[in-house]
């Protein structure tokens, strides 16, 4: 299968370069008519030729590209460029080639008169009289318009391809653009046929000056700055962000509210009373910490650690986790990644509560129902507050694991992270090689935590291991596996087990070298096996036994969304920048997932961009069914945050089993800063926070 993301870089570069290619024989051949009637305007329209040919390839190239996507990767890959934006070029280009080419062809083929009379099959005519031929075709409207539309409908398909992108075929938009396009290929006819009267005559044809050019040049260069300026302008205060909003409604502003008796989340909350099992308290603040570099930075931290205190509890137990803020001006909150807990528990700032500012105090409580790792991390400016350093591993045994841990079990929780701009990756705090002493025959568990915004490639060399569990879920009958690449999804876990050898084993969160990671040894001390060139990948889909599934992609579901991420240039709450959208939207026009307790939700994820996009679901896990067209065959892959590569399309389902207003969004936490964020809510679910830059709470 082609690359999908060199192939779509192929693609997007052909609308570039066909704008520019159809440009250069527009330019042109409007000029043909001054050249002298003979050799020079044969010698003209051969160059003429020569470009529209080019230009003609490239369009020709532009539909194979479409083609290969469609082939390779789906319908979903190519539907708006198939229905909207080639139609804008291949019309124009098919008159192109059938009507300019001819045409030209027969002013290229003349050559030069080289006697006082021409002399043709039919009759004689003067050298005047041929010349008023050649000038009134090297001016005909039919032959120089389709070159001019040519080139128009080339720019306005790039126009749609970078800024506009129809992910779900706005036909009043694409009517806007046909409009335009007929109205300029009208606009060329009407000039063209004037040109035709003041320039098909014989006798001398003087090109206007190179003043009068140059002036004419820069007030089309004008009007054409002016608009544009002025579709900035408006595209810029029109991406303006509410100065506050709420979340529930804002989604093609209706209220879930309106379909029923109305819930608050507040009243969505874990117990309220009960002497809890397990009590912490988590102080957010600002610590001076030195990178590895040298250099010395402000984290963002909670109780001045960096990851913030590892959380472990047991399976039932009741929790209480008290908030406190010291310093953090901007407000900090506390979200459970990957805890289906009630919605008034989740932290997310403007959903379910409101920020806590420096002085405040906040409390979770919920039970611990499930097991596994999980980790804990800040929902307010998220995308800021994480990379600074609010962070944490939040571990959940079965209830009858023993405390403490016999000595002949190690259990690790390792965070992978990167602390703030200038500081490298970090795992579990610590950047460079970790010793630590295991001896042989120690079962070891370590617990993978991506806490970064990029998918970690983790290599374990040195023993057979199994991947015993991802995203909290146990993996049914895991298999004995080697010297496989482990890709995790950013804010995804991965449990790994193993029997422990009498040798050293390595953890590297990186495909080729051995400057950072975990070393474990019998004695306390080696080295690392040297890193094996291009590891196979670990593939969720097929590892383990499978067992009876809840749901199939043969299961009918009450609600079915398809959801397709793509990239476009635009104006995001006024600032010009890439935009990761969600059906052609960026939020809050994002999609609303809106459901009923108890549905069965089917979703869709395609990638169209450039960028992975790991898209986690708030209060709920979701069972993986396929992946690029082919059922998941192993054990069930329940996931909470899925990783969708450039080119990949999944379907995951879940049971709508959790009230709320939960967030859908990209864990690239600067993608959903960008907009790259939605939510499911139930029906009859409201809230009564609010977010913008009016109000305390920024959640991303």
């Amino acid at each position: 299968m082609p690359d999908f993301q060199a192939l779509a870089g192929i693609d997007q570069g052909l609308y570039l370069i066909l704008s520019l290619l159809t440009l250069l024989p527009a330019l042109r051949i409007g000029n043909l008519v001054f050249r002298p009637a003979g050799y020079a305007m044969a010698k003209s329209a051969r160059w003429n030729l020569l470009w529209i040919g080019v230009a003609l390839l490239a369009a020709l190239a532009q539909w194979g590209t479409t083609w290969m996507l469609y082939e390779s990767f789906g319908w979903m890959y190519i539907k708006d460029k198939l229905l909207g934006f080639l139609p804008l070029i291949f019309l124009p280009a098919v008159v192109t080639a059938f009507v300019t080419v001819p045409r030209l062809w027969q002013l290229a083929t003349h050559g030069p008169i080289v006697t006082p009379f021409a002399v043709t099959p039919d009759n004689t005519r003067t050298s005047g009289e041929m010349e008023e031929i050649r000038r009134h075709k090297a001016t005909a409207p039919e032959m120089i318009v389709p070159v001019y539309t040519f080139a128009l409908g080339a720019i306005l398909a790039a126009i749609l391809q970078f800024f506009i992108p129809a992910v779900t075929l706005q036909w009043e938009l694409l009517l806007i653009f046909w409009g335009c396009l007929v109205a300029g290929s009208s606009v060329f006819w009407i000039w063209q046929s004037w040109q035709q009267q003041r320039h098909g005559q014989a006798g001398a044809l003087t090109r206007p000056g190179f003043v009068i050019r140059l002036l004419r040049g820069v007030f089309v260069l004008l009007l054409l700055s002016g608009g544009s300026l002025t579709s900035f302008s408006q595209a810029m205060h029109a991406s303006k962000l509410p100065d506050q909003m709420s979340m529930a409604p804002v989604h093609g502003q209706h209220s879930p509210a309106l379909s029923g008796p109305s819930v608050s989340v507040t009243e969505l909350t874990g117990p309220r009373t009960g002497v809890p099992d397990r009590q912490f308290t988590l102080t957010a603040q600002k610590t001076m910490r030195k990178l590895s570099t040298g250099k010395t930075i402000e984290a963002w931290t909670y109780n001045g650690q960096y990851p913030g205190p590892e959380l472990r509890m047991k399976q039932g137990e009741l929790v209480e986790v008290v908030l406190k803020n010291k310093d953090i001006d901007a407000g900090v909150t506390l979200h459970w990644h990957g805890l289906n807990v009630p919605n008034a528990e989740d932290g997310v700032a403007g959903a379910t509560q409101d920020a806590v500012l420096p002085g405040e105090t906040h409390v979770y409580r919920f039970v611990a129902e499930q097991t596994g790792t999980y980790w804990y991390h800040s929902h307010q400016q998220s995308a800021v507050q994480v990379k600074k350093g609010l962070l944490g591993a939040l571990i959940i045994e079965p209830a009858t694991t023993p405390n403490p841990a016999p000595s002949s079990q190690l259990d690790l929780a390792l965070v992978h992270h990167k602390l703030g701009s200038g500081g490298g990756m970090t795992l579990s705090g610590i950047t460079g090689r970790t010793t630590k002493t295991a001896a042989p025959g120690t079962s070891v568990r370590l617990r993978l935590i991506n806490a970064d915004s990029f998918p970690a490639t983790f290599r374990l060399q040195g023993a057979s291991f199994q991947v015993a569990a991802i995203d909290g879920n146990d993996v049914h009958e895991p298999n004995l596996i080697a010297n496989q690449q482990l890709l995790l999804a950013a804010g995804g876990r991965y449990d790994v087990i193993f029997t422990m050898p009498d040798h050293p084993v390595f953890l590297s969160p990186s495909k080729t070298d051995n400057d950072n990671g975990l070393l474990l040894s019998p004695h306390g001390s080696g080295e690392a096996p040297a890193p094996l060139p291009d590891l196979p990948y670990f593939d969720p889909a097929s590892y383990g036994s499978p067992l009876p599934l809840p749901f199939t992609l043969q299961t009918t579901y009450d609600r079915d969304f398809q959801l397709v991420f793509d990239v476009q240039f635009g104006f995001y709450n006024g600032r010009l920048d890439g935009l990761w959208t969600i059906n052609g939207r960026v939020f809050p026009n994002t999609p609303m997932l809106q459901v009923k307790e108890g549905d069965l939700v089917k979703m869709t994820f395609v990638n169209r961009s450039f960028m992975d996009h790991p898209m986690h679901l708030h209060g709920h896990h979701m069972l993986v069914l396929s992946q690029n067209g082919k059922p998941a065959t192993g054990s069930p892959w329940w996931t909470d945050t899925l990783n969708v590569a450039p080119g990949e399309t999944y379907i995951v389902a879940f049971r709508a089993d959790n009230p709320g207003l939960w967030m859908d969004h990209c864990h690239n936490l600067s993608h959903a800063a960008l907009g790259m964020s939605m939510h499911l809510v139930y029906e009859g679910i409201s809230s009564p926070f609010h977010i913008g830059s009016q109000t305390r709470n920024q959640p991303e």
